[in-house]
């Protein structure tokens, strides 16, 4: 379970590979997450887990596993990726989730087309929801319309705005990932520059899903903070959302549909839920203009 700094991780002469994990009150969760990285079968990894002020036993937790752990106090998932990155050692980062929980071979794949110099950043499309056994993670899948069990639409699109495995040099050459934006931070990097991230199909790993009424409405609200984010016509945009996007009396309609459909009594309450915690985001970041989780 060595964590040290290892040239070749992944069977050739490409590079070194870091894995960069924010995490922010992730005990229940990050455990499952490391198991999943040391049983990587491409070989040792550098794996820094970045905690963003935690208030539980995330960072006890990960020093269990004997990995590197950088601490900060809560700035958001950017500010802890690029933290991560200025700190590694690796020629190529992975960015994961302490929620994720990893096929064995999700490493090599995800970086494949990286140390071959196809590309210089790749995602994966094969997410699969973790917790599938859960009623409010399943709530989750459906109200995106997704098909049972998986986090994406089976198909894939030709690329994608978000990086999970990158070039160092690259994401450190163009400012890391922008620290302001909140939800939107993961595609930063892609909108500022046009390199976006090629598609790995076949790099397979498992995503916790939200569990509970208070995680639908914490999730919403972080969402809705987002549509404040863009100073240039925000008022205007938070209102036509509010009374187009997230209507109240299509949103229960949609929610009661789902309802019968799904036979889930807790997809009205989820929807519920959600559009309270959205719209609260919205007016929270209006006045506050924070928009973190």
């Amino acid at each position: 379970m060595s964590t040290n700094r290892h040239d070749n991780p992944c069977g050739d002469d490409q590079g070194s590979v870091s894995v960069i994990i924010p995490a922010y009150n992730e005990e229940t969760s990050i455990g499952a997450c490391l198991r999943s990285l040391h049983e990587q079968g491409c070989g040792p990894l550098e794996i820094i887990v970045v905690d963003d002020g935690s208030s539980d036993g995330t960072v006890a937790m990960a020093r269990s596993f004997g990995v590197t752990v950088l601490r900060q106090d809560h700035r958001g998932m950017a500010a802890s990726r690029n933290l991560g990155a200025r700190r590694a050692g690796g020629t190529i980062l992975v960015m994961i989730d302490a929620d994720m929980i990893l096929a064995p071979d999700y490493v090599e794949r995800i970086t494949a087309p990286i140390r071959r110099g196809e590309t210089v950043a790749t995602d994966h499309w094969n997410e699969r929801v973790a917790n599938w056994d859960n009623p409010w993670a399943r709530c989750q899948t459906w109200v995106l319309n997704y098909p049972d069990g998986r986090r994406q639409p089976v198909t894939a699109p030709p690329s994608s705005g978000q990086y999970r495995a990158v070039t160092r040099d690259f994401f450190l050459n163009c400012g890391g990932l922008t620290e302001s934006e909140g939800y939107r931070a993961d595609t930063s990097i892609a909108r500022r520059t046009g390199v976006f991230a090629a598609i790995v199909e076949d790099a397979i790993c498992y995503h916790r899903n939200i569990e509970t009424p208070g995680e639908v409405f914490r999730e919403a609200r972080w969402h809705g903070r987002q549509i404040a984010y863009v100073r240039k016509g925000r008022l205007r945009r938070c209102i036509v959302t509010a009374l187009r996007d997230k209507n109240p009396l299509r949103v229960l309609a949609r929610g009661f549909y789902l309802a019968l459909v799904k036979r889930e009594p807790r997809m009205l309450l989820y929807v519920i839920y959600y559009t309270a915690g959205f719209d609260w985001g919205m007016i929270d970041a209006l006045f506050r203009r924070y928009y973190q989780k």
